[in-house]
């Protein structure tokens, strides 16, 4: 179908067109003069989720705003906060409301208080701003002051309900730390019981602050008398064996001393009685004395040599016994070391439990300190930035949003309705139908009879083509 053959079916249908626009004229009209007004009254609130809270001195997650900005939305469409609107502003009050309720289908069903709590959330509409943190809570009503008053009420009563559901976790949480914290102290009482049981059946004490004990003294010192008297006796035994008397191996030694002393002298004689022995010759009674004191004091030096044997055989089985001693002690002191080192960890271990169980219930303590203050608070993260309102004209019905609408919607309506007019009527009454409906050449028309010719013949006439 092309253009003009659009234009010239609107031309026919013209009067479609026309009573469809003047309809929708009426219509709108009508809106206007008597559909009674709506107003919109908004109230606004900034909410805040990174401010510090004064209790836990922590700021709280940016990262919750889509949460707590959902949250509030359905706290302001709650039946607990329409509630409180409808108690706030005693809308049950009204003899009329009371009829509207006696005539409702929730007579005795709900209460008056909830009938009207559910009418009234059918009109309020809370949003957020695109990219803002700003609550606004619309309220629609017929009364641009009722409107205003109900929008404020909302407000307020949202801000009470989140703080007062703050405040119900908190003592919900307080009373719950209750029980807990009698059972972490009995626990902790039950630790310091065990702890002092221990210590006194074992009089055993922590290692002092360089992590020395008596008992790990006492294995060194005897370890290190141990080693000293193996020390001792592999010299000794080596003394004996090489027959060695040299007095640097053991200075405060008397045998040794005797020993070196004897020595001395004989080699002093020996040296004496070579010098005379060549001077004076062989038989000089002083080379005879001389010779006479070298056998005494040889005979001295074998007799101190074999006493200073008996007497490092003596020492060394006194060393013998000393070390299977020490190593009795070493052994005794090891055990009593290994029994100490156990106990003391078993000291540490009810030690441990003890500071455990103790900063437990210094944290939960601190914990439900905590949650009673947060019963206690009142404070919100909703700051109210305006107040709603009484708004001076309608938000619906506006004249320069329905006239316009009216006469797009009407010439639109009435052009869809001339065309679905001409679809479901195919008569031919018009030469020009026949372009329309077939492709074969037009010839010409036979003309009515002049007795009947008429405005309709006369039209059509008009409208046959020049011959």
């Amino acid at each position: 179908m092309s253009l003009s053959q659009v234009f010239y079916i609107l031309w026919r249908r013209a009067w479609i067109v026309a009573l469809t626009f003047i309809f929708a004229l009426i219509v709108a009209g009508g809106i206007l003069i008597f559909l009674p007004g709506r107003y919109d009254a908004v109230a606004t609130a900034s909410i805040d989720p990174g401010s510090i809270n004064p209790v836990t001195d922590s700021v709280g997650p940016v990262t919750t705003v889509g949460l707590m900005q959902g949250n509030l939305m359905e706290l302001v469409q709650s039946q607990r906060v329409a509630l409180d609107v409808v108690k706030r502003l005693n809308l049950t009050a009204n003899p009329d409301v009371q009829a509207d309720y006696r005539n409702s289908n929730s007579f005795g069903r709900q209460s008056i208080d909830d009938w009207m709590a559910g009418s009234i959330l059918k009109n309020v509409d809370p949003k957020f701003d695109m990219g803002t943190n700003v609550l606004a809570i619309k309220y629609k009503a017929g009364d641009p002051n009722q409107a205003a008053l109900i929008a404020n009420a909302f407000l307020a009563a949202t801000v009470d309900a989140s703080i007062a559901m703050k405040a119900a976790a908190g003592d919900q949480t307080a009373r719950w730390f209750a029980p807990q914290l009698d059972d972490l102290r009995k626990d902790l009482q039950a630790a310091r019981a065990a702890l002092e049981q221990f210590q006194s059946r074992t009089n055993v004490v922590a290692p002092n602050a360089q992590g020395s004990d008596a008992e790990s003294a006492a294995l060194a010192a005897v370890t290190q008398d141990l080693s000293a008297a193996r020390a001792s006796l592999t010299s000794l035994q080596s003394r004996l064996a090489t027959g060695s008397t040299d007095l640097a191996s053991d200075p405060s030694d008397p045998d040794l001393q005797l020993l070196n002393s004897l020595k001395e002298k004989v080699s002093s004689l020996q040296a004496e009685i070579e010098s005379v022995k060549n001077s004076l010759g062989t038989n000089n009674p002083k080379v005879i004395s001389a010779a006479a004191n070298l056998a005494t004091y040889r005979k001295q030096l074998a007799d101190a040599t074999e006493k200073s044997r008996e007497h490092l055989k003596e020492k060394i089985a006194t060393t013998q016994r000393q070390i299977a001693s020490l190593e009795i002690a070493q052994a005794q002191a090891q055990k009593t070391l290994i029994v100490a080192q156990g106990q003391r960890d078993r000291l540490g271990d009810l030690q441990r439990d003890v500071v455990f169980k103790l900063d437990e219930l210094n944290a939960r303590q601190r914990a439900s300190a905590q949650a009673r203050l947060q019963s206690k608070l009142t404070f919100a993260d909703i700051a109210v930035l305006d107040k709603a309102a009484a708004p001076i004209s309608p938000a619906f019905p506006k004249p320069y949003i329905v006239i316009p609408a009216a006469i797009g919607g009407g010439l639109v309506l009435g052009i869809v309705l001339a065309l679905i007019a001409e679809a479901t009527d195919r008569r031919i009454r018009f030469p020009a139908d026949f372009g329309f409906a077939t492709s074969a050449p037009h010839l010409g028309v036979v003309e009515a009879s002049k007795g009947r010719k008429g405005l309709g013949g006369r039209r059509r006439q008009g409208l046959l083509p020049a011959s």
